[in-house]
């Protein structure tokens, strides 16, 4: 058994055997040699075991293993019981496919052997195929040593356990621990052990990778999961609380109005690929907490996030979602998928909340110029409200929102609808659109064959989202189409890619994190399903090499996919 260990780090064992060796091997091979593995198996079967008793066995001097009986559901329970273990001066935490830089110990050892601090917090990077991606990088631009977390309340912005450094003598004095049987639990540790820490000290150097390409991964849950959802709510509140108890009202605030402003719109986005009384059911779960908080909140959360959440607290769930729509993620442009209302002069988000001061107050959006901005200027929320096959054809019909009623009757009036490739620019395949107005609202609806249409290559172009380039006399506007979750229930379609049918043989229908509504490449009979997952390993692998070369974060790089579609794709 190494004596005396400078750090231990807990590593969760969740999801596949490949992930945990990565994760077990990048704390072995740190460059500080006292470093230590408490692993903590959260009853992950005879696999699991078998892979952790392999990591034992090739290091039983510096790594250990422990157990859970039964699954907790989040990490609490298994890093609590890593914990109970840990025999180093200082502890990291580390999940199942995540990694540590090679340095990352030695660096934050230092770091507070130097500054005396109870807590470091040093830059983690999110590794996928599109390249990588610094976590809260406002945070971590140069080395800078806190008094506490009231000379630096920003840092509460980064909840992640796994990117900071814990003296243990601090945590054993506070008797910190996770909370248990909840997910998300890593804010309201990181927020308890910032209101204890004395002194806190950052660090610009990288020290943790969040791996998305690994295969087998954590497990993760869907943000807009209910029971997972009720668990972020739980944990908030106990933050707020925790804060409170301890005097700081200021830094419980800026945990809930990011919550309002940033955690809430994100997961209104990701709502659209839900189902009506999914949706319904997770707006009321919202509503709850969020009739809990001082209403003045609404004003630190942002304009549109503001106008997010008071639809939340007034139960309307499809302005809510239109809210989040107008304020994308990244680099991608506002979706106006509502159609807004004038009083007295005066531009409405909505016209049915306005009863009230505070209503009036947040939902007034006339200085956003939505009436007299040019159309082409404006992206505008399409709907798909029918889809039904006739032989090989298929016809797919909807809506277009139309603000202000400015796409009259007199417009001249017709459209194009485009399939595209959602991560490459410039690549969509166009199908011609009857486009009419009647009594103010804007229909459409398209015919096609779409074996003989569509024809991907079947291996880097997976998947292709649904847009609508509407021509409305001089201007051309571009409509997102997304779907209810009804019309486009079983939706599935034949497809015919360039790399014959060992790339995929159908085409089935989703709404993606973006909201809009697309079609993925997928496999049915034989050799489809047989070939296709070697033919994306293949790919992934060419990928990578350039992915690990690539810095700026998505939304900075033209066509990334997290900059939404691309604003005028060449057709062909």
């Amino acid at each position: 058994m190494l004596p005396d260990p400078d750090v231990t780090v807990v590593v969760v064992a969740r999801g596949g055997p490949r992930g945990l060796a990565r994760a077990v091997r990048s704390a072995l091979e740190q460059s500080l040699p006292g470093v230590e593995v408490v692993i903590v198996d959260e009853a992950g079967g005879a696999p699991g075991a078998r892979a952790t008793a392999r990591l034992v066995a090739g290091a039983r001097d510096r790594v250990r293993a422990f157990a859970l009986q039964e699954r907790s559901g989040g990490d609490g329970r298994a890093r609590n019981l890593g914990l109970r273990y840990a025999r180093g001066r200082y502890v990291m935490f580390l999940d199942a496919g995540d990694t540590l830089d090679p340095h990352a110990c030695k660096t934050m050892v230092t770091a507070a052997a130097q500054a005396g601090a109870d807590l470091v917090a040093g830059r983690s990077v999110r590794v996928s195929r599109d390249g990588e991606r610094t976590a809260y990088p406002h945070l971590y631009r140069e080395r800078r040593l806190h008094p506490s977390i009231g000379d630096a309340p920003h840092l509460l912005d980064d909840a992640m356990a796994a990117d900071k450094c814990y003296r243990r003598a601090f945590l054993e004095r506070e008797d910190l621990r996770f909370a248990g049987r909840l997910r998300h639990a890593d804010l309201l540790f990181t927020a308890a052990a910032y209101a204890a820490a004395r002194p806190i000290a950052v660090v610009p150097d990288r020290v943790h990778n969040r791996c998305d390409t690994t295969t087998g991964g954590r497990g993760d849950v869907p943000g807009t999961d209910l029971g997972d959802f009720a668990d972020r709510l739980e944990i908030h509140r106990r933050t707020g609380a925790l804060l409170r108890a301890r005097g700081s009202e200021a830094l419980a605030r800026r945990v809930e109005a990011r919550f309002a402003g940033e955690v809430l719109p994100r997961l209104l986005r990701e709502l659209r690929g839900r189902e009506p009384g999914h949706r319904d059911a997770f707006v009321e779960l919202a509503r709850g907490y969020l009739a809990e908080l001082d209403e003045t909140l609404l004003a630190d959360a942002g304009r549109i996030p503001a106008i997010a959440a008071l639809m939340v607290l007034e139960g309307d769930t499809a302005a809510a979602m239109a809210a989040a729509d107008y304020a994308p993620r990244g680099a991608g442009r506002p979706v106006l998928a509502i159609e807004p209302v004038e009083r007295d002069g005066r531009v409405y988000w909505p016209g049915a909340h306005l009863g009230t001061a505070l209503g009036r107050r947040v939902l007034d959006i006339t200085d956003l110029g939505i009436g007299t901005a040019p159309l082409g200027a404006l992206r505008l929320g399409g709907e798909v409200t029918r889809v039904c096959r006739a032989g090989r054809a298929l016809r797919v019909s909807g809506t277009v929102a139309n603000p202000l009623g400015r796409l009259g009757p007199g417009t001249d009036l017709d459209g194009v609808l485009e399939i595209r490739d959602r991560h490459r620019d410039g690549r969509a395949f166009a199908v011609p659109a009857t486009v009419r107005a009647l009594d103010g609202k804007i229909t459409w609806e398209a015919v096609f064959v779409p074996d003989a249409v569509i024809r991907p290559t079947g291996l880097a172009d997976r998947t292709w989202g649904l847009w609508l380039r509407l021509r409305a006399g001089g201007s051309t506007v571009e409509v997102r189409l997304t779907s209810d979750g009804t019309a486009h229930r079983g939706l599935v379609l034949p497809v015919r890619p360039r790399l014959t049918r060992a790339a995929g043989d159908r085409l089935e229908a989703y709404v993606a994190e973006t909201g809009e509504l697309a079609l993925r490449v997928a496999a049915a009979g034989w050799p489809a399903r047989a070939a296709l997952p070697a033919l994306r390993r293949a790919g992934r692998s060419r990928l990578r090499p350039a992915a690990r070369g690539r810095t700026g974060p998505p939304g900075d790089r033209p066509g990334d996919p997290a900059s939404g579609p691309p604003a005028r794709p060449a057709v062909r």
